[in-house]
């Protein structure tokens, strides 16, 4: 009966799928472990397909077709594939091998090591558990389990995954690695570690052999003084470039500026960035902060004063509570808390407004110190609805105290056009020639003026003036182009 069930156990397999090559210093049969299994011990080999192995002792059922490999299992599989372990269980129906014991898959380019590893050579799958590692020239990956795709070349790695390679290192939840094109994808919250950054994000992508990144969803990246939240990010490593793009938001900790929009290209080895798409710039304060809004802004730092370097362009706009301008290209070099505004710049300031050829605003520890209209400077603040006192001259500068307007020196051809009153009523029309004009301020509006040099001066009752008589060459009040808001600096009137 038991020779019978034998022959049809034998006759169920396949001469393919059966282990009929194998070998030993002692084959015995010992039937305490079993009927018919056949015991080996030293040198034992074994070849099934296109399989080899050898290890130090052996159980083999050919009822079953099962055999069983103990200590310094070696396995050779297509003469490229070396599978080591200590402990073996061999299914030659199914091919599918589980491995135990400092288990070590190598095909000369990968190198798998795990506790455990379930092999199937008919799919040539693998899956380690337990935790495990792979190595390759230039990454080793760690995870508690994951998967081999032999025939891709392609690993699939799963809880608590550590990526390490000369230039990065990443955690992850779950990570593909294709180990011959050298690009993983991985999925979860991930963070990378670098020796000029640290990024985290949920989503991303890494070629290994360009050294070229790609982050998604909530990407968060530090890179020296700078910190970068963005949607998504691509970093080049090899050129150290970044690209982000939507939802911007880079602060600057040592230099108090945080800056925002749709499209930003960094550069880190000139610590420059470049932003487009509806730009914002915040240069943050104790008190208030500034908003500047502008198509085009460029952060760089100098070679020579060190010192970063704020570029807008064009349709440039800026809102803070007490201060208001506009102009095409603006120019801001830190360390000499110089602001400069080209082409057509305003300024407004309380009930004043301030133009020139250049304009300059000069930062002091406590706010503005003095703003400097350079060329073509033109002052003008509003009476009434049609009165205006005006100051014109080559240069006009503005001193400040508080961040508010304290009093105007006008240097070269200074033209005033002002309404004297008496008590609150306008007892007429002071037009003034003087070189050189000082202009006092008390709560934003003119309160006395002083010429330095002799003036060429004239009062005119009101009832006497015509409607050319109110204005300066060169008068243009400009306040429907005022932004009253933040929020309005982001449309160029």
């Amino acid at each position: 009966m038991a020779a019978f069930a034998l022959s049809s156990s034998l006759a169920g397999l396949s001469q393919e799928t059966r282990i009929v090559d194998f070998g030993a210093d002692v084959i015995s049969v010992d039937p305490s472990i079993g009927n018919g299994i056949k015991r080996l011990l030293g040198n034992v080999r074994m070849s099934h397909k296109n399989l080899t192995l050898t290890c130090d002792s052996a159980y083999l059922d050919e009822t079953i077709n099962q055999f069983k490999g103990f200590s310094r299992v070696h396995i050779i599989k297509a003469d490229t594939l070396h599978v080591y372990a200590q402990k073996l269980d061999y299914n030659g129906q199914t091919e599918l091998a589980r491995l135990e014991g400092n288990v070590l898959m190598d095909n000369g380019k990968e190198t798998l090591k795990a506790p455990r590893l379930d092999y199937n050579m008919k799919d040539e799958t693998a899956v380690y558990y337990g935790g495990g590692q792979i190595i390759d020239s230039l990454n080793t990956v760690e995870s508690f389990w994951g998967y081999y795709f032999l025939k891709l070349n392609e690993f699939v790695f799963k809880e608590n995954v550590t990526l390490t390679n000369p230039d990065n290192t990443l955690f992850t939840d779950s990570l593909r690695y294709n180990s011959e094109s050298e690009t993983m994808s991985f999925e979860g919250p991930s963070e990378i570690f670098s020796d000029t950054n640290y990024i985290a994000c949920n989503r991303g992508y890494y070629d290994s052999r360009n050294r070229t990144s790609s982050f998604s969803k909530n990407v968060f990246m530090q890179a020296k003084q700078q910190l970068l939240r963005t949607d998504s990010l691509i970093y080049n490593q090899a050129d150290s470039t970044t690209e982000a793009f939507c939802n911007i938001v880079l602060k600057d900790t040592v230099e108090n500026m945080i800056i925002q929009g749709d499209h930003l290209f960094y550069e880190e080895t000139k610590n420059r960035f470049q932003v487009t798409e509806d730009v914002m710039y915040i240069m943050t304060g104790e008190k208030d902060s500034l908003f500047l809004h502008s198509d085009t802004l460029i952060s760089s730092r100098e070679d020579v004063s060190k010192s970063r370097r704020i570029q807008a362009f064009p349709h440039v706009q800026f809102y803070r509570t007490d201060i208001q301008g506009r102009c095409d290209s603006l120019d801001y070099l830190v360390v000499d808390s110089l602001i400069l505004l080209f082409k057509a710049p305003v300024i407004w300031q309380d009930n004043n407004q301030l133009t020139a050829d250049t304009l300059g605003i000069r930062l002091g520890k406590k706010g503005i110190d003095r703003m400097e209209m350079r060329s073509g400077g033109f002052m003008s603040t509003r009476e009434d609805s049609t009165m205006y006192n005006q100051i014109k001259g080559k240069e006009i500068t503005g001193f400040f105290q508080s961040d508010q307007l304290h009093h105007v020196e006008v240097t070269g051809n200074g033209e005033s056009l002002f309404y004297p009153k008496d008590g609150l009523q306008i007892i007429g029309q002071n037009k003034a020639l003087s070189s050189n004009i000082r202009i006092y301020f008390a709560d934003g509006k003119i309160d006395r003026i002083a010429f330095i040099t002799d003036p060429d001066s004239k009062l005119t009752p009101l009832k006497d003036l015509g409607v050319n008589d109110l204005y300066l060459e060169g008068f243009k009040w400009l306040d429907e182009k005022r932004p009253k808001t933040r929020d309005d600096i982001r449309v160029w009137k």
